[in-house]
């Protein structure tokens, strides 16, 4: 631990003392492309890259203490307990949480853990065609302690009500446009290890799960046959509240979404970290390989840049 440590330090020193991102996270990029980008788009590796990612930072709430100690959010111990990855609300992780800890065992004397998942999920999303670049920051602390428990979303039941799912997101800090931009990341998504009313529940949640795009939300508009579609989501869409009405103005346009979704994307990845400690972080957003959209974030009209 103590060499890790020292070793951690010497990177960030070099990092600071040239504005730069250590050189490693261009070699985990590329190592991690390699499973993530495949024949029909991104792979089911990057989908649950982007998963964990959600499922480590969402573990956190403004109303537990304050972090530290370990109160959820990404601190990465989703990644380093031995408990909180095989809770049912993280079923069907499991096997992209032993590909990350074959990783991490590879690079641990470089990265810390909490990094190495938020990382990770920014080059699935840019392994998935479409997918935009999101700032990417390193020099969260890392913690084995597991989360508390019953603080990420609930797909089906009381729990996915459209009030319940804007209270709890709120309670992170995650606006309602935030929310409807976030949820869009199941357009590569696919259900696993889900049940509704006693019913097996598995299958893509959209038509293009390997592709970046606005299809998850005019499909779970319209109900599209062969959609699995989260009552969650389902209520999210309902515009009698702002996080629908977002939702809405996401159907059918890729530039709107694209340009919410990166902001949103950055914001939940530093959920229950202090500004004081964000304010030490080091931009390796320049690590991230290139997206497919960038032109169309760049082409946005200012008012589709919804934050």
């Amino acid at each position: 631990m103590f060499g890790k440590t020292l070793a951690l330090l010497a990177l960030t020193a070099l990092a600071e003392a040239s504005g730069g991102c250590p050189a490693i996270w261009s070699t985990i990029a590329s190592d991690l492309s390699k499973s993530f980008i495949g024949f029909n788009g991104c792979t089911d590796l990057a989908r649950g890259a982007i998963r964990f990612a959600f499922h480590d930072s969402g573990s956190y709430s403004s109303k537990t203490p304050a972090y530290p100690p370990a109160t959820g959010g990404a601190d990465g111990s989703l990644l380093l307990s031995s408990v909180e990855v095989f809770r049912d609300e993280n079923a069907g992780l499991q096997q992209y949480y032993f590909f990350l800890r074959g990783k991490y065992d590879q690079y641990k004397s470089q990265v810390g853990a909490a990094d190495l998942v938020q990382f990770a999920a920014s080059v699935a999303i840019v392994s998935c065609p479409g997918g935009p670049k999101v700032q990417t920051v390193v020099g969260r602390k890392d913690t084995s302690t597991a989360a508390p428990d019953n603080l990420l979303p609930k797909a089906f039941g009381p729990g996915a009500a459209q009030q319940v799912l804007i209270q709890l997101f709120e309670d992170k800090g995650i606006s309602q446009p935030e929310l409807a931009a976030l949820i869009g990341a199941h357009t590569a998504s696919k259900a696993v290890a889900q049940e509704q009313y006693g019913v097996p529940f598995d299958g893509p949640q959209d038509s293009t799960p390997g592709q970046w795009d606005v299809t998850y939300y005019s499909e779970t508009d319209t109900r599209s046959k062969g959609v699995y579609s989260f009552e969650s989501d389902i209520n999210l869409s309902n515009p009698n509240a702002t996080v629908g009405q977002v939702f809405q103005s996401f159907v059918n346009s890729q530039s709107k979404w694209t340009a919410a979704f990166a902001p949103a994307m950055a914001h939940l990845s530093v959920l229950g970290i202090p500004e004081s400690d964000q304010a030490n972080f080091i931009d390796c957003t320049s690590a991230v390989p290139s997206g497919f959209n960038a032109k169309l974030i760049r082409a946005a009209p200012i008012n589709d840049r919804i934050r």
